[in-house]
């Protein structure tokens, strides 16, 4: 096996077990116990040995189930020089196996799941490959890192997506003050757009009425005051010339009612100026609130007018 350190594989969180470096040590069941001995002291990294018959899986005994019972009074002696067919049927090991395809994550979780005795037992990880099976073992230990490493790189990524939604929600914010700022300033232009209409449409043609208005009431009043005076003149002559006026003309004199007319003047008059002045506070009015609103931005809601 290429000893590769974990933290150099690029690892993430669909990475499997055959992505990680595994062993492939193999040594048939018929070799004697001494060939174990001599190929531990020889690799003193690998985890275990794959055991075949005739170049079949078989099994798989680890270093440190080996060396436990190695280590042992006698052990050394009756099965040092006997194949280790015989230690593999006298210790019969429970063998953990898994597909290569199993992810690191999920394979860390059932692996601690196992007991305490055997939760440090390497893994047979069984690797298909050109339709053949290999059998190859993985180190608790390297797993254990490999699954560390994957949940730094996650915390990681998560922190920068964290970081990187915060950027895009002060993005976003800056993005709706500006179309606020768009939005604000097409209302003023529509809105400066609207009172320089109003202005060309209605107010200049009603200051126009306006003053007609005033000059009209102006000549009512200089009209019904020279009319009086000059009503009152002839019908005064008159009398003074033709003390005894015909029927007729005393008819036609009689009914001129100077009084009438007067009153019917005055009223008219002073209904022209009661509508002049309403249109007069109409037009101060619109025009102090458009200088306004446009001075302080303030536009209102035209929809709410509708």
């Amino acid at each position: 096996m290429n000893i590769t350190k974990i933290d150099e594989l690029r690892l993430d969180l669909d990475s499997t077990l055959q992505d990680l470096p595994l062993w492939d040590e193999i040594i048939e069941l018929d070799a004697l116990g001494n060939s174990l001995i001599q190929l531990f002291e020889q690799e003193p990294l690998i985890p275990g040995v794959i055991l075949t018959q005739n170049h079949h899986y078989m099994g798989m005994i680890s270093r440190k189930r080996f060396f436990e019972f190695m280590s042992r009074p006698y052990s050394l002696g009756l099965f040092a020089e006997r194949p280790i067919s015989h230690l593999y049927d006298y210790l019969q090991p429970e063998i953990f196996e898994l597909p290569g395809n199993t992810t690191i994550i999920k394979a860390t979780q059932v692996a601690l799941k196992r007991t305490f005795q055997l939760v440090y037992e390497p893994i047979v990880v069984k690797v298909i490959t050109d339709n053949s099976q290999v059998y190859q073992l993985l180190d608790i230990h390297n797993l254990l890192l490999a699954h560390s490493q994957i949940q730094i790189l996650t915390l990681r990524q998560l922190d920068k997506v964290q970081k990187q939604s915060r950027i895009d929600q002060a993005d976003l914010h800056i993005f709706k003050q500006k179309q606020a700022e768009i939005v604000q300033q097409q209302k003023i232009q529509i809105w400066e757009q609207l009172t320089t209409d109003i202005n060309r449409e209605i107010l200049y043609p009603t200051k126009l009425i306006i003053g007609n208005l005033i000059h009209a009431n102006r000549c009512l009043q200089d009209f019904n005051h020279n009319l009086n005076q000059d009503l009152s003149q002839v019908t005064n002559l008159y009398q003074q010339h033709y003390l005894q006026p015909v029927p007729e003309i005393q008819a036609a004199i009689d009914k001129i009612k100077i009084d009438v007319i007067n009153k019917e003047l005055t009223e008219l008059l002073n209904t022209t100026k009661t509508h002049a002045k309403r249109i007069q506070q109409f037009v101060h009015s619109w025009e102090n609130i458009s200088t306004k609103n446009i001075s302080q931005r303030d536009i209102p809601n035209l929809e709410e007018h509708d």
